[in-house]
């Protein structure tokens, strides 16, 4: 999944996540799931985390691979009971955003070894999509109208979505656009 899908992906499920679980979305959450979002690409040094840390993600690379340690569900839970010691809404959001990069690379054709180190198997889901394909540009655009649709959702904002669809399409054309750059 390329970087800006983990984004979308991340952002759209950090805000469905708050909803249901009935806390506030703040910028340090937001923050949190971004910076999660991206974490688990630290072992591959052309991606867009590992090209600002090149001499830690080639390090992590060489040691353990693309998609090795880093996208473990074991290693997930370490990172998650290390962040527990500071909690607070960035620090969870991280959590839930490392979370979410392993789920969306599940889906990807060649899955994830979510037991590593106890066992190299990868595993993936019996739907797949293929890295920078058709399917993850669904995946992306889809990402972005389920977050925004969740972030405008609410009661100071609603009544005015509903007064104007126009309002709804104009702002998923300018995030579009944004992301473009």
């Amino acid at each position: 999944m390329m970087y800006k899908t983990h984004l979308a992906t991340s952002i759209a499920a950090g805000v469905v996540v708050s909803k249901v679980l009935s806390f506030p979305f703040t910028i340090g959450y937001l923050s949190g799931v971004v910076i999660g979002s991206l974490l688990p690409d630290i072992d591959h040094p052309r991606s867009f985390i590992g090209r600002r840390f090149i001499v830690l993600s080639k390090a992590i690379n060489k040691e353990f691979g693309h998609r090795g340690l880093t996208h473990s569900l074991i290693f997930w839970l370490i990172l998650s009971v290390l962040l527990s010691a500071h909690i607070n809404y960035f620090t969870l959001g991280v959590s839930f955003g490392y979370l979410f990069h392993i789920f969306g690379d599940f889906f990807s054709r060649s899955g994830v070894p979510l037991l590593l180190p106890y066992d190299k198997k990868r595993f993936k889901s019996f739907i797949t999509y293929k890295t920078a394909s058709f399917s993850e540009l669904v995946i992306f655009y889809f990402s972005i109208f389920i977050g925004l649709f969740f972030i405008l959702n609410n009661e100071i904002i609603s009544p005015l979505i509903e007064s104007s669809s126009d309002l709804m399409r104009n702002l998923l054309q300018i995030v579009i656009s944004l992301l473009r750059k």
